[in-house]
């Protein structure tokens, strides 16, 4: 069997990147960036002011108080949107409002809370310094800078900065679309009465589920039964339609699993066997060039390795470089005993308390016993063979 390491890494390097495609502004959110964008105006594109209040030259209200007020002539108002028309000499003010573009003579900016307005003339109350309550030509990005560059994931903020560079479509790495597919004639569809023998099929929804969250696009391809030439046609059909296709069951070793039969027959397989708890029986290999990742059937076990091998493979191919979960230390809440021969995913609650992570697992940790993920918001790493106290360092991280 292959470490989790040695088996993500072969996975990894076969990954291949998705091509890129022109997206409108309004449709980039979630994407990765695959150019750089430059500014080709400055932001701001004139200097203006920072809030309402009163345009002055500053030298006028130096040394300024409420017991030792200035009062000064208002020349015009300035709205946001319109160029000023005056400019301001000493003695004088201009009535200005948040983005308003500064008036010539003007250095600085009274809050409007400091002042009291009385017909044409203004008190100023209290002093401002040169600059003050300005916001500069440039200040946030100068012309010709680089101000968004590939691999960044365009996230509101750079959406909303797409915007204010005049920019209405940027290259963009495609999201994968995934075709997903329950196999065993065990499973029975949601809405149908549970015969004897059979269980609801809930892998399904939850991969489905965990593709969104990942940025990819699922394609649901419903159920394969154990039927080497049906479930041959589910996947060509699904290898049609996708960028990667995900199964679940029929990768272990029983009469009828058969997905790694098919999946030597229409291409290749990889690997099917890594040293990890839950998860060992997992195929990997490839279609037509594409992905496939046979997860175990066991519901826990299906999530798991999706975690920690489809969720990065999927980032990989919509662009993005960061792949894995940050991971980090946290203690352990009770005693934690592995006698397995591979490396345990626990399921676990983890909190903060006074600076450090504790870690309490979430009780029976069987692979089919799902709502041991359900009460979980994390995943610690138990080493094979390991026999652990309660208050020892385990290396943790967060599933969401």
């Amino acid at each position: 069997m292959l470490s989790v390491e040695e088996a993500r890494q072969q996975m990894l390097k076969s990954i291949p990147v998705l091509p890129t495609e022109k997206r409108d502004i309004l449709e980039c959110s979630g994407y990765v960036l695959a150019e750089e964008l430059h500014a080709k105006e400055n932001i701001p594109p004139f200097d203006n002011s920072a809030m309402d209040g009163f345009a002055v030259r500053s030298t006028d209200v130096k040394n300024v108080t409420e017991e030792n007020p200035t009062e000064l002539s208002v020349i015009e108002t300035i709205a946001a949107g319109y160029a000023p028309e005056k400019r301001v000499s000493s003695g004088q003010a201009a009535r200005i409002m948040t983005g308003a573009m500064m008036p010539d003579g003007a250095d600085a900016v009274v809050m409007q809370e400091v002042t009291e307005l009385v017909g044409d003339k203004v008190k100023i109350l209290e002093s401002v310094d040169k600059n003050e309550n300005v916001r500069f030509i440039g200040e946030s990005v100068n012309i010709g800078s680089s101000v968004i560059t590939p691999g960044k994931v365009l996230r509101p903020p750079e959406v909303s900065m797409m915007a204010s560079l005049n920019c209405a479509e940027a290259s963009v790495y495609s999201k994968p679309k995934v075709a997903i597919v329950s196999t065993g004639d065990e499973l029975t569809p949601l809405g149908e009465p549970l015969k004897p023998g059979k269980i609801r099929d809930s892998n399904r929804y939850g991969i489905y589920a965990q593709v969104q969250n990942a940025g990819g696009i699922p394609i649901d391809m419903g159920i394969a039964p154990d039927d080497e030439t049906e479930t041959e046609r589910i996947f060509r059909e699904s290898i049609a339609k996708a960028d990667a296709l995900i199964t679940s069951g029929g990768v272990s070793v029983g009469e009828h699993d058969i997905v790694k039969n098919v999946l030597t027959k229409l291409g290749q397989m990889n690997f099917w066997r890594v040293a990890m708890k839950p998860g060992k029986p997992q195929a990997y290999g490839e279609i037509d060039g594409k992905p496939v990742f046979g997860l175990p059937g066991n519901p826990v076990s299906s999530l798991v390795v999706f975690e920690l091998f489809v969720r990065p493979a999927l980032l990989k191919m919509a662009g993005h470089t960061d792949l894995l979960r940050p991971t980090f230390n946290a203690v352990l809440a009770s005693d934690v005993t592995n006698k397995d021969g591979r490396v345990n995913f626990m399921r676990a609650i983890l909190t903060e308390e006074n600076g450090e992570y504790i870690a309490k697992t979430t009780g029976p940790q069987g692979s089919g016993i799902l709502h041991s993920l359900v009460l979980a918001n994390g995943l610690i790493t138990i080493p094979s063979g390991a026999s652990l106290q309660s208050g020892e360092i385990v290396d943790a991280q967060f599933l969401n």
